[in-house]
């Protein structure tokens, strides 16, 4: 949709060096009027009804979202030049208690549980701002509610680029070139002969002369960076902390085992890559992750863990590892002699380890399922390490508008898989992370046909399956695992973007 209200006026324009985020940004400055985006409009999408049932509204109508955890409002707005953004969300919360949301640009968290306070009334409409940093080109906002409450009522989003900031980072350094190790034009692939363990990359997105859209992954199809427009004469430096391991997707071989070192890919609709440097990291906090293939660093499209894209979510100076494993039941990965045991001396003092399991332990009774996971808690600490548990995904199976016990991991000798994990957790003083409850507040708001995009789909990718994700879905569990992160309030909040 075109916005209903735009009044474009170029205010100053200045060539600058500055930071946004963790990139060093060198971009033409501009600031303009506020664009407005109704959440009607074709530009937006909500994950409920377009009402008007509601004076005081602008346009024809506002997004009432499900009330449901994770059921969004999303604004696909466009920036003239990367750096600083005002958002004014108009809304309405004529309910009882505080609406709070993460707010979403491009895929990682700007704002995590941003309150939306009462109005008084569902025709009363208040505006709250928020500052963001944005990309060059369209940019994806989304406002994502943290409780089962939902968001209040959406009117419209107001979009305003202030340009980017004027103080440059003492860290920033200019573009070095691109490396000899990668070849190609689009997508670009880079290949460093290094040995596994953790390394600091620093990756200059851009180019001086052309304008570019890139996105970033490395080694077994993990994601680091969602595709991002640079305008020409735009170069953003990015740096991350990388886990290098061999085999480099499951750690039992499964789909392959990948070339030995790291490897990059740059894709997106016009790659730009003017430079890539990879040191050895320094003491970074590792978070370990312990699953099973709704978790794990899968090889081939179109299967995709969740632990693929939670590095989506991580600055430098922490990393995510992943250990988890197609096909694994908390017994078999704690004795599997390339699963736990090969992950346990590697944990040091203060590392997290996400432990999720459930879908493969169909059989295993409730006595059994707990002496597995505390045995893996023991050992956790026994390293200095902090154990979290994560209850496991849900899967697609409804019975009316309801998932099925099935789905909610009641096992097939009748153990409440997640309840068992809670009640573990509690008494072990361990965090737990109830991806069970919200995955299935997430799917049951979409209902049986909509949340099908969560998963495999035969008509988009050649596959139906109903327990594992798309790259998507694995992309909105991310999310509620790092919703929970931040509830539990664990070490990792410090690196989350």
């Amino acid at each position: 949709m075109l916005p209903s209200k735009q009044r474009a006026a170029l205010l100053s324009a200045c060539l600058t060096l500055a930071v946004a985020g963790t990139g060093l940004i060198m971009s033409t400055t501009a600031s303009a009027a506020a664009t407005r985006y109704e959440a009607e409009g074709a530009s937006a999408t909500c994950d409920g009804f377009i009402e008007s049932n509601h004076t005081g509204y602008s346009g024809t109508g506002f997004c009432n979202a499900n009330n449901a955890v994770g059921a969004a409002a999303q604004f696909t707005v466009t920036a003239s030049a990367a750096g600083q953004a005002t958002l004014a969300i108009r809304y309405a919360n004529g309910g009882t208690a505080n609406r709070p949301a993460d707010i979403f640009v491009n895929g990682a968290v700007a704002h995590a549980g941003a309150p939306f306070d009462l109005t008084g009334a569902w025709a009363t409409w208040v505006t709250k701002t928020l500052t963001v940093s944005v990309n060059a080109g369209s940019n994806n906002i989304r406002l994502s509610p943290t409780t089962a409450n939902g968001l209040p009522n959406i009117d419209y989003l107001d979009f305003e680029a202030n340009g980017v900031s004027p103080s440059p980072s003492a860290s920033s350094s200019p573009p070095p070139g691109r490396p000899a190790e990668c070849t190609g034009t689009s997508p670009i692939r880079c290949n460093f002969a290094v040995s596994p363990g953790n390394y600091t990359v620093t990756a200059w997105i851009g180019d001086r002369a052309s304008a570019g859209n890139t996105s970033m992954s490395v080694e077994a199809r993990r994601r680091i960076l969602p595709a991002v427009s640079t305008a020409a004469g735009t170069i953003t430096q990015y740096v991350f902390t990388i886990n290098v391991r061999q085999p480099e997707g499951q750690p039992t071989g499964q789909g392959g085992t990948g070339t030995p070192g790291l490897q990059f890919t740059f894709a997106g609709s016009a790659p730009k890559l003017s430079g890539l440097t990879v040191q050895p990291a320094s003491n970074p906090l590792v978070v370990y992750l312990a699953g099973d293939s709704t978790t794990c660093d899968q090889m081939i499209a179109p299967y995709t863990g969740w632990g693929q894209l939670l590095t989506t979510h991580v600055k430098a100076g922490a990393v995510i590892a992943n250990y988890a494993d197609s096909g694994e039941s908390s017994g078999s990965f704690l004795n599997n002699s390339a699963l736990f045991p090969t992950m346990r001396p590697l944990i040091k003092t203060n590392d997290l380890v996400l432990i999720q399991f459930g879908h493969n332990d169909k059989q295993t009774s409730a006595s059994t399922f707990r002496s597995n996971l505390t045995s893996m808690i023991n050992q956790v600490r026994g390293r200095g390490g902090i154990p979290v548990l994560v209850t496991p995904p849900v899967r697609r199976q409804f019975n009316g508008s309801q998932l099925t016990p099935t789905a909610l991991h009641v096992n097939g000798v009748g153990v409440n898989l997640p309840a068992e994990m809670r009640n573990l957790g509690s008494s072990l003083n361990v965090p737990v992370i109830d991806l069970t409850a919200k995955s299935e507040a997430l799917v049951e708001s979409m209902g049986p046909t909509n949340s099908a995009q969560l998963y495999l789909r035969e008509s988009v990718d050649g596959v139906t399956d109903n327990t594992h994700f798309s790259e998507y879905g694995a992309g909105r569990m991310a999310d509620l695992v790092v919703q929970g992160i931040r509830e539990r309030n664990l070490s990792l909040v410090a690196y989350l973007r």
